[in-house]
C-alpha cells in the first residue's frame, strides 16, 4: 500500500514554484488518486508554454488507513492504547504536514529528475536548507475539501510558529462535503445505522467476519467486475478491506464527519483574497482581485451532498460575490460524474482536465 504520491514538475527554470497539496476523501488512501494526480501532472507540464509557474504535486494517506504507518488500534474505549483518528485529528495532521512540506525541496536534489518530495514534520532533513515554495494550493476531495478549508481557516486565525511561513493562496474543492453531511442521502442512512444501539462498536468486527472467506485477489475481481472500478482502484479497495485497521478507521472518521460537518461556520473573510495574496510576495507576483481564491466542483446528483444544502451554499457565495468575494463554483450539469470519480481512469482524466483549467485561470490572473 503506497503512503504518498509525488510528482515534481518537469518545467526547467520556472518563474515560480508552487506546491499542489492533495488531501484524500474517506477512505483516506492516496492510491485511489494515482490516475487523477498522474493525469494532472502530465497536463500541467504539457501546458507550460513560456514563463509560468512550476507545480509540484504531493498527496498522502490520511492517518490510520495504512497499517504500516501506525501501531495496531486498541480495543474501543481501552485507556492508553492507540485509537482511530477523528476529523479534528486528521485536520491537525494535514496542517502540520503541509506546513512542513511547504518549506520546499532539498537544493542538492531539486534538479534531479527523481528528486524526493519535500520533507514532512518527522523527517530528519526538516532543518536543512530548503528551496521554499512561492505559494501552496490545497486540493481536496469529499471530506478532504472540508479538511482543506479548515486548514485555511486555522492558518488565517492563529498560524502557529511552525507554519508562519506557509502561504496558502488557492483551494481546489472536488465533490466537497463541507456542510450538513448528515442531511445527504448517504448521511441519513449512516445516521440511521448509528442509532442502532451498539452497532457502531461491533460494525468493524462484522465487516471482518463477512470478508474473511474472500482472498484479496477474489475481492479485486469482484470489485472490478461488479462495481466497475479500474483494476488499480479495485486493488486499492481490496487491500484496504483486508487490512488490519482500515475499515475501523474509515467508520470512525465517517461518524466524526457526521458530528463535525454541520451548518457552515466560517466567516466571509475565509472566501476573500487576502491583502497578503493581493500584494507581491517572494515570488514577485500577486493574485488578481478577479481570480477566485477557491474553485469548487459539485456532482449533479451526489449521494454524499444534500441538494438543498449545496444550493443554499452556492447562493451564499453568489451573494458574497456581489460584495467583492471571488469563488468559482461549477456543477456537473451532465450528471455523469460520480462522487467517487477516482475509481475509473476516464473520470479521473475528466476531473484532472477541469483542475488544469483552474490552474490556467490562476496563471492568467498573476500580476507581476
Amino acid at each position: 500500500m503506497i503512503s504518498s504520491i509525488w510528482h515534481p514538475s518537469g518545467i526547467r527554470s520556472p518563474n515560480r514554484r508552487a506546491l499542489i497539496y492533495f488531501i484524500c476523501g474517506n477512505p483516506g488512501l492516496v492510491g485511489y488518486y494515482a490516475d487523477f494526480l498522474g493525469a494532472l501532472h502530465g497536463m500541467l507540464d504539457a501546458a507550460a508554454a513560456g514563463p509560468r509557474t512550476a507545480y509540484d504535486i504531493y498527496g498522502r494517506n490520511l492517518l490510520g488507513f495504512s497499517d504500516a504507518e501506525h501501531e495496531p488500534f486498541a480495543a474501543p474505549g481501552r485507556a492508553g492504547g492507540p485509537q482511530p483518528w477523528d476529523l479534528n485529528g486528521q485536520i491537525d495532521a494535514m496542517y502540520s504536514d503541509v506546513a512542513a512540506r511547504s518549506r520546499g525541496r532539498d537544493p542538492a536534489a531539486a534538479a534531479a529528475a527523481d528528486c524526493p518530495p519535500p520533507p514532512g514534520p518527522a523527517d530528519n532533513m526538516q532543518q536543512a536548507p530548503r528551496i521554499p515554495y512561492d505559494f501552496v494550493i490545497l486540493a481536496g476531495h469529499s471530506i478532504g475539501s472540508y479538511i482543506a478549508l479548515e486548514v485555511f481557516h486555522r492558518h488565517a486565525q492563529t498560524p502557529s510558529g511552525g507554519s508562519s511561513h506557509l502561504r496558502l493562496r488557492h483551494g481546489f474543492l472536488l465533490f466537497p462535503t463541507i456542510v450538513s453531511i448528515g442531511a445527504s442521502p448517504s448521511g441519513r442512512r449512516v445516521q440511521a445505522l448509528r442509532d442502532v444501539p451498539g452497532l457502531a462498536a461491533v460494525a468493524p468486527h462484522i465487516a471482518r467476519l463477512a470478508l474473511a472467506p474472500w482472498t484479496e485477489g477474489a475481492l479485486r475481481w469482484l470489485i472490478e467486475r461488479f462495481m466497475g472500478f479500474s483494476a488499480h482502484a479495485a486493488a486499492v479497495t481490496a487491500e484496504w478491506l483486508k487490512s488490519r485497521d482500515g475499515i475501523r478507521q474509515a467508520l470512525h472518521l465517517g461518524l466524526s464527519e457526521l458530528d463535525g460537518v454541520r451548518e457552515e461556520t466560517w466567516g466571509e473573510e475565509l472566501w476573500e483574497v487576502s491583502k497578503e495574496d493581493d500584494a507581491k510576495g517572494r515570488d514577485g507576483a500577486a493574485t488578481s482581485e478577479t481570480t477566485p481564491k477557491f474553485f469548487l466542483f459539485y456532482g449533479k446528483r451526489d449521494h454524499w451532498v444534500a441538494d438543498h444544502a449545496r444550493d443554499e451554499f452556492i447562493e451564499r457565495r453568489r451573494q458574497h460575490g456581489k460584495r467583492g468575494g471571488a469563488t468559482s463554483i461549477a456543477v456537473d450539469e451532465g450528471g455523469g460524474l460520480p462522487h467517487a470519480f477516482c475509481t475509473t481512469e476516464h473520470n479521473s482524466w475528466i476531473v484532472a482536465k477541469r483542475v488544469c483549467g483552474w490552474v490556467d485561470e490562476i496563471e492568467r490572473g498573476m500580476k507581476v
